[in-house]
């Protein structure tokens, strides 16, 4: 008997060894048994709903309590024990279609799901936009994530990168279509919420209002808690608000995501500094019962080269764009930024439309080591921004406590380092000054840990984060939870958001009493959204769009948003590009059985087989396919599917009609019932073998009436 990694799929196996071994001998006990079986094989292919749990557990008792064999008696308490281990994973299967061991491939989440660290169900939002369905592909969203229009712009999107679209030609636009799910929602009066109950009187109190804080007050919100953010700018958002840009994240958007998050009913409290105005005995004495804790990681990295200490004229790249938001930056015509990632990014295109006159980042590798993202490094070269590749910073040049330079040095790149980058190494004799008014180093963030005084034995790493429980999130402190970047360092918002929804999981568990799971049981497939049809050839076709941009001119004068949302009619197209894998699983049984069963190889989509696009054609299929829809019928999600209609017969993939055959009509009874492709190659296998002997086109019906009239006439019954 095999042994899988899925508990239920190995209770199933036990129960049906029992059922089959010949041991169970009285048919109540039987019967009982195989009514077991059949419910533990929904649950195994996640085919019913809640239900199925307490007939499973009345029928086990039975078994276990009045089994009149020892076989049942093990049967039942076997399955009682699974559903009170497993219990997570039986509702994971269930309520999720989901199998957290990633045994049971049926219940495979989609790759662009399985790579958002936020587990958002992306096949359905994006086909719920592709139909024009903004509202419903909005609340998808707010099921996984509690800002949608934030990460709609913000995101550095996964999910593209693991879209098996990409594997034929390019990912689909799932950022983009997110976005456009949020925008048009909110055009349409996707309303604030209703305050969630509290349906639990513990509050939780929690220190920081960035995307991790502002996640776990939503989530908690979600669940019934009472949770009380505590913030020490005048302003909630964290990092979105003083650390990107408005040209990039519009305060707005923020505005109206925090103001939802706040209408659930999550108070925030600003102007409440960790250390001075709360201490974790303050929260004690307020009565909050658990304390999540996500201050982010906003202290400048240091640069430690000569002169950074001594000159003004320097300032560090979360300060300068915070005074950027607030207006009161003064840095002059010449700005250099060092750093190569996103934030370094965000500080010259600021400065820039600040009006700088010339402004360079200096970047120690290539432009193919950059990290920040490709587009943001191609905008910021089109709005003028200077960047100069394999050069190090050596020396902050300065004039009467005034920087006015910064001497740098050229560098080749040697072996790679453990960062997976190839390692810098400077050239003597190639030292030069670049002029300079203000220099921004942007090399990175890390905690400011001064915040950690207040909580006495508080555990960090060699690198002064927090350490916690991987399943937990509690750290060394009972009742004291962490996540966002002072768990992993600087991170991205999706992460933050991520961390601060699987948190408030962990925080409701703890406070319930309710055991945590030793799987990750996050991916939720929301809903089974019924797919769009498209034609072959459009399929095959790369449309992914191009983002609209404003003008730009418009875009170096001001800080308006620089990329515009798509079209509904860009946004339905793309979504029909997508391969839909929430449903289609890549089992590549209909190529299998068509190339190697059949013997016709109609199908090629190497992107199932090989994970290369080099072969695949959607339209291959609709001039070899034969129409016996064997593949079909084979298929074990249904996203291959055959319809006969009107006297003709279409397979569809996903939507793609892959072939269409007329049906030729019964000589008997007239009915439509194969196509004439099929037929022939039936002829000619059987021709090969034997005569057929159904040479007059007749349906399965009226044949079978003939050859009943022929036995009819050999043997005497009557």
């Amino acid at each position: 008997m095999a042994k899988y990694l899925c508990p239920i799929r190995n209770t199933y196996d036990q129960v049906l060894y029992s059922l089959t071994s010949g041991r169970i001998t009285v048919f109540e006990t039987r019967e009982r048994t195989a009514y077991l079986l059949k419910l533990l094989d929904d649950v195994v292919y996640g085919r019913r709903m809640i239900d199925h749990i307490p007939s499973i557990k009345t029928l086990a008792k039975l078994l276990a309590d009045e089994g009149t064999d020892e076989t049942s008696k093990n049967s039942g308490r076997m399955v009682l024990s699974a559903l009170e281990k497993h219990h997570d994973i039986f509702i994971s299967h269930i309520e999720a279609h989901y199998c957290p061991t990633g045994e049971c491939t049926v219940l495979s989440p989609a790759p662009c799901q399985l790579a958002c660290p936020a587990n958002v169900d992306a096949p359905s939002y994006v086909a719920l936009v592709g139909k024009g369905r903004y509202r419903e592909a909005l609340e998808v969203l707010l099921e996984d994530i509690s800002l949608p229009g934030v990460l709609g712009r913000v995101c550095v999107h996964p999910c593209e990168r693991a879209c098996r679209r990409g594997e034929v030609d390019e990912p689909i636009a799932i950022c983009q279509i997110k976005r456009v799910a949020c925008d048009k929602a909110y055009e349409e009066g996707f309303g604030i919420p209703k305050p969630s109950p509290h349906r639990f009187k513990e509050k939780v109190a929690i220190i920081g209002s960035g995307p991790a804080g502002l996640s776990c007050g939503y989530f908690l919100a979600r669940k019934g808690y009472r949770s009380t953010i505590f913030e020490s700018m005048p302003e909630p958002g964290g990092m979105l608000r003083w650390a990107i840009p408005a040209y990039r994240l519009p305060h707005q958007i923020l505005k109206t995501e925090i103001d939802y998050i706040k209408a659930m009913g999550v108070e925030i409290q600003t102007n409440a500094t960790l250390g001075s105005d709360i201490t974790l005995e303050y929260l004690e004495n307020q009565g909050f019962q658990a304390v999540f804790l996500g201050i982010g990681a906003h202290k400048p990295m240091k640069l430690g080269i000569p002169g950074e200490k001594k000159f003004s004229g320097i300032q560090y790249n979360l300060d300068f764009l915070r005074q950027a938001r607030l207006g009161k930056v003064d840095m002059g015509k010449r700005v250099i930024i060092i750093g190569g990632g996103n934030t370094a990014v965000d500080c010259a295109r600021t400065a820039v439309r600040l009006g700088a006159e010339e402004v360079h980042i200096v970047y120690r590798r290539t432009r193919r080591e950059m990290p920040a993202r490709v587009r943001e490094i191609q905008e910021a070269e089109e709005e003028g921004v200077i960047i100069d590749f394999l050069l190090s910073p050596i020396h902050f040049i300065g004039d009467n406590g005034k920087v006015t330079g910064l001497e740098c040095i050229l560098n080749r790149l040697r072996e790679v380092d453990p960062t997976g980058r190839r390692r810098p190494v400077p050239l003597d004799g190639t030292e030069h000054i670049l002029p300079a008014d203000t220099i921004i180093p942007a090399i990175g963030q890390e905690v400011e840990t001064k915040y950690f005084e207040t909580f006495k034995d508080l555990e960090l790493t060699g690198k002064r984060l927090i350490i916690v429980d991987p399943i937990t999130m509690e750290t060394s402190i009972p009742g004291l939870f962490a996540g966002g970047d002072v768990v992993s360092g600087p991170a991205t918002v999706v992460e933050a958001v991520a961390s601060g929804k699987t948190s408030a999981e962990s925080i409701h568990r703890t406070l319930r009493g309710i055991p945590h799971s030793e799987y990750e049981l996050m991916p939720v497939k929301r809903r089974r959204v019924s797919v769009m049809e498209i034609s072959p050839e459009e399929k095959s076709i790369p449309a992914r769009p191009q983002v609209p941009m404003i003008d730009l001119e418009k875009r170096q004068e001001s800080f308006k948003e620089v990329s515009s949302t798509l079209t509904e009619r860009s946004a339905s197209q793309e979504a029909r590009r997508c391969l839909r894998c929430d449903i289609c699983i890549r089992c590549g049984r209909c190529i299998e059985i068509c190339s190697e069963q059949m013997g016709v190889d109609a199908i090629h989509l190497s992107y199932v087989e090989e994970n290369k696009s080099s072969e695949t054609d959607f339209r291959r299929p609709s001039e070899i396919c034969i129409g016996c829809g064997a593949c079909a019928i084979n298929c074990p999600t249904g996203a291959m599917v055959m319809e006969d209609e009107l006297g003709v017969r279409d397979i569809r993939l996903c939507g793609s009609k892959m072939s269409s055959h007329k049906l030729i009509q019964c000589r008997s009874c007239g009915t439509a019932f194969v196509p004439q492709k099929y037929l022939d190659f039936i002829k000619e296998l059987a021709g090969a073998h034997r005569k057929t002997k159904n040479p007059l086109n007749l349906c399965p019906v009226c044949a079978r009436s003939a050859g009943a009239k022929n036995l009819r006439g050999k043997f005497s019954f009557y």
